[in-house]
């Protein structure tokens, strides 16, 4: 659960600075504007779609994290109160 949050959050923020509206360039190379500009349309709507996934999975790889450690310290603290082993009697016979 913990290695999962780290992935999520290392992967939005890979994409945090990646923006799909630069990826056009310029009009002149597709030779028609409305080419381009359907293009950019595409890609400033994508891009947005894109920022919003982001931000649900930042919530996602935050919320993974947060549950992580608190199993992580739920378990530390119930492996300190158990000196002993209590199956071993079980095991040995006893």
């Amino acid at each position: 659960m913990a290695e999962a949050g780290r992935g999520i959050s290392r992967s939005v923020t890979d994409q945090q600075g990646f923006q799909l509206r630069g990826l056009c360039g310029d009009a002149e190379l597709y030779g028609h504007q409305g080419v381009h500009d359907g293009l950019m349309d595409f890609c400033v709507r994508w891009s947005d779609g894109l920022d919003i996934l982001t931000d649900d999975a930042d919530k996602i790889g935050d919320t993974l994290t947060r549950a992580a450690n608190a199993y992580r310290g739920i378990d530390d603290a119930s492996a300190r109160t158990l000196r002993t082993d209590p199956g071993q009697q079980a095991v040995e016979g006893g």
